[in-house]
């Protein structure tokens, strides 16, 4: 006898004999899933589970237009978009939790003790698929149109879409979830997301035989052989053009396809967000490799997480659902601009957040195929770092590897700096602790090394912004500044609200500087008169505040002032068409008759020795750049190497590309193992310009050949900036140059070890 066990109307429960029945009951939605429902239903299963009188459950949808159309992502885009910081974090929160609960209800469906008979009748989309798509028994009709929108709406396939699409044979699943096209019952059962064909005529004869009789007598009953595939008809060309791990070499494929169907798929795919077209295939290749669907709902929520802060789902729904213009503006607009870096990132591990399913955090690469020595870190060179210091840098790399290493090759290409990173730069408060005005208690010269090379890691012209600003700006006001100014300028310039540049060099002269400058400073009451032009000053462009080394000419010392970008007689004019660097706001600047304050004068800065301590910590820095490179090229060259497949397997298992990777761990390390020592040198207070001297000649060397070696390890891919090694192997150029060429930090050593100047 048909019994209602409750009355909540969005989610309707029935007995009949031995047969349990979930009925979604929002017609008007398409019976789109709710968080309270989804709660619920968890909690009704388990319930049902545990119940001897219940043998079987059924899941049906209420209406006639089909079991679920998916998430209420209407609520998604009402809790995002333009609202108060506040409500979109709680509106986060909430949608975090909406997924987590769901994911959690996906994993505990697959794995029900009971038969659970899943009728995917008319439209079954998105989390729909999640509620049926996981069953044991699982019924298709005729008017089933069964999908994974997803892209469509610039966000991915979710709910274990990626487990069931990438086990899909051949390339179907790949096809069906690029494009978010929809597939028939029959093309559902080709593709392994269904496993039986009853008319929909039949259905409520198969309820009542549920109720009589166990699940396979049922359902054997009432199954009929489905009609032909479409879908399975065209694998020929689908499982040729989806054949690579490129989205934008899967469309060059299908529009060079002779098949007019292949041409329009094309089309219809560039349509999609490009940044969730990518994310999507990297998320199918994984999924791919994963042992289980509690790995893959792992993966999925990190990737969930990731799409939530980001701009591509809320224009998706908007375009789609709310303003139904269907002209969405995704950004970037198109597949060349989505790097690397921004598509590894969304499957970054979440931790404390992790769902936590699979019992593992996420690491990048599958398990398959995750590389020993995850940090390249051979020799434990982490083992010297206190437990607190070690939290510091791992907090410090998850932040540069997900906040600023994604962003870097679209800036980078642009010749832009990312303003909007700045504030959550300043928020991990890595200077404050080596100042000495602060009154922080200072961070350890490795550890500080050690932070520097993990920023040059993740992107060097962030670095040296970074460097620039701090190392050479800030530490000389710290340093050669009055208490006044420090008092003054330090906070702003700690927190990323004022930014610092370094006006050293000139046209004419670079090595040479301490001997030919010809910028001058001319006393001139309670005024300086500067003169002259400097080339080459990072963050010049677009710095608030300009430290200028000049010639006093009373006493014809070279002394260091700061000059406000606003003063009058100053220009700073940015130097375009680089090729190294390029996010960094280079400037030719030219001071004529520029008055400041005498109080401008860092009145530490007596003469050009005074700017040695400062010089010589700067080669330092950039050593650990030159580090931070090679272990940048080494991360890149490694993932490709284990992700690209030439004559069917990795090429990372070629013994020509095991001894590059070699060659490139062992200058990387080698170089570390250098700067650890003048680490401890610095630490004793030994450090002088000799060693400073021999690590940027050295570890440069080593980088340049590291470099080099992973740009051809990519072969035609490194010279692409979408692979990131291109940006890598130019910036490495700039290391080389900057702060002493090669030549002069070699005749330095020179110098040291023969006791003869080669200079005169």
């Amino acid at each position: 006898m048909l019994e209602f066990i409750d009355d909540r109307p969005d989610l309707l429960l029935r007995r009949d004999g031995r047969l349990a029945e979930i009925v979604l009951n929002r017609p008007a939605a398409l019976n789109a899933l709710t968080h309270a429902m989804i709660t619920r239903m968890s909690a009704v299963l388990a319930g049902w589970a545990a119940d001897d009188q219940v043998e079987t459950v059924l899941l049906t949808g209420s209406g006639d237009r089909g079991l679920c159309a998916g998430g209420d992502i209407v609520a998604i885009y009402r809790g995002g978009g333009d609202v108060a910081a506040d409500t979109r974090a709680d509106a986060d929160a909430e949608a975090a939790r909406f997924f987590a609960d769901e994911y959690h209800l996906n994993a505990e469906i697959q794995r029900y003790p009971k038969p659970y008979v899943a009728v995917m009748d008319g439209v079954v989309l998105g989390g729909g698929v999640g509620v049926s798509g996981h069953a044991n028994t699982r019924i298709v009709t005729e008017r089933t149109r069964l999908g994974m929108p997803e892209t469509a709406i610039g966000f991915v396939p979710d709910v274990g879409g990626t487990w069931l699409l990438s086990r899909a044979p051949g390339e179907l699943g790949t096809h069906l979830a690029l494009t978010a096209a929809t597939a028939s019952g029959s093309d559902a059962i080709a593709l392994g997301l269904a496993d039986h064909f009853v008319p929909s005529a039949r259905l409520p004869d198969l309820a009542r035989a549920l109720a009589r009789t166990g699940a396979v007598e049922a359902v054997r009953a009432l199954a009929e052989t489905p009609p032909p595939s479409a879908l399975l008809a065209q694998r020929h060309w689908i499982d040729e053009c989806y054949a690579f791990d490129d989205v934008g070499e899967i469309v060059a494929a299908l529009q060079n396809s002779p098949e007019k169907v292949a041409r329009d798929t094309a089309a219809l795919i560039l349509m999609r967000s490009p940044t969730a077209l990518t994310v999507t295939l990297a998320s199918l290749r994984r999924a791919r490799r994963l042992p289980s669907l509690d790995e893959v709902l792992d993966q999925e929520y990190r990737v969930t997480l990731r799409f939530l802060q980001r701009s591509e789902l809320q224009e998706g729904i908007r375009a789609q659902v709310i303003d139904k213009d269907r002209s969405p503006r995704w950004s970037p607009a198109g597949l060349g601009e989505v790097t690397r870096a921004s598509v590894d990132a969304f499957f970054a591990p979440l931790g404390e957040q992790e769902l936590g399913l699979g019992g593992g955090l996420g690491q990048g690469p599958v398990p398959d195929q995750a590389p020993p020595y995850v940090d390249a870190d051979l020799i434990f060179v982490i083992d010297l770092l206190t437990p607190d210091e070690r939290e510091r840098l791992a907090a410090a790399r998850a932040f540069y590897q997900t906040e600023v290493r994604p962003l870097a090759v679209d800036y980078w290409n642009r010749a832009e700096f990312p303003f909007e990173l700045l504030p959550r730069l300043a928020a991990q408060n890595l200077a404050a602790q080596n100042l000495a005005a602060t009154g922080a208690a200072p961070t350890s010269h490795l550890l500080t090394g050690l932070l520097q090379m993990e920023l040059t890691r993740a992107d060097t012209s962030i670095s040296t912004f970074y460097g620039v600003h701090h190392e050479l700006f800030a530490a000389a006001v710290d340093e050669l500044g009055s208490p006044e100014q420090r008092e003054r300028l330090l906070p702003g310039l700690l927190a990323l609200e004022k930014i610092g540049a370094f006006a050293l060099t000139e046209p004419e002269h670079g090595s040479d500087i301490s001997r030919m400058m010809e910028t001058t400073a001319t006393r001139c009451g309670d005024e300086w008169v500067l003169n002259g032009t400097k080339r080459w000053i990072g963050n010049g462009a677009m710095a608030d505040y300009v430290l200028v080394w000049a010639r006093d000419t009373a006493d014809r010392q070279i002394k260091g002032f700061i000059v406000e970008k606003e003063r009058p007689g100053f220009t700073a004019t940015p130097i375009e068409n680089k090729i190294a660097v390029r996010i960094v706001q280079n400037a030719d600047i030219t001071l004529t008759d520029v008055r400041i304050p005498f109080t401008n004068w860092l009145p530490g800065s007596r003469s050009f020795q005074d700017t040695n301590v400062l010089l010589r910590n700067s080669r330092v820095w950039v050593s650990w750049q030159a580090v931070g490179q090679q272990f940048a090229a080494f991360d890149v060259a490694r993932a490709y190497a284990l992700e690209r497949r030439q004559f069917g397997r990795p090429i990372a298992s070629f013994q020509l590309v095991q001894e590059q990777l070699s060659r490139m761990i062992g200058n990387a390390t080698l170089s570390l193992s250098l700067m650890v020592q003048l680490a401890r040198l610095q630490e004793s207070g030994r450090l002088t310009m000799d060693q400073a001297a021999l690590a940027k000649a050295a570890c440069t060397t080593r980088m340049r050949e590291t470099v080099a070696l992973g740009r051809g390890l990519l072969g035609g891919n490194g010279i692409s900036t979408r692979y990131e090694m291109a940006k890598i192997f130019a910036d490495a150029e700039a290391i080389y140059s900057y702060e002493g060429s090669y030549e002069i930090n070699a005749l330095l050593v020179g110098r040291a070890v023969t006791g003869l100047s080669a200079f005169d």
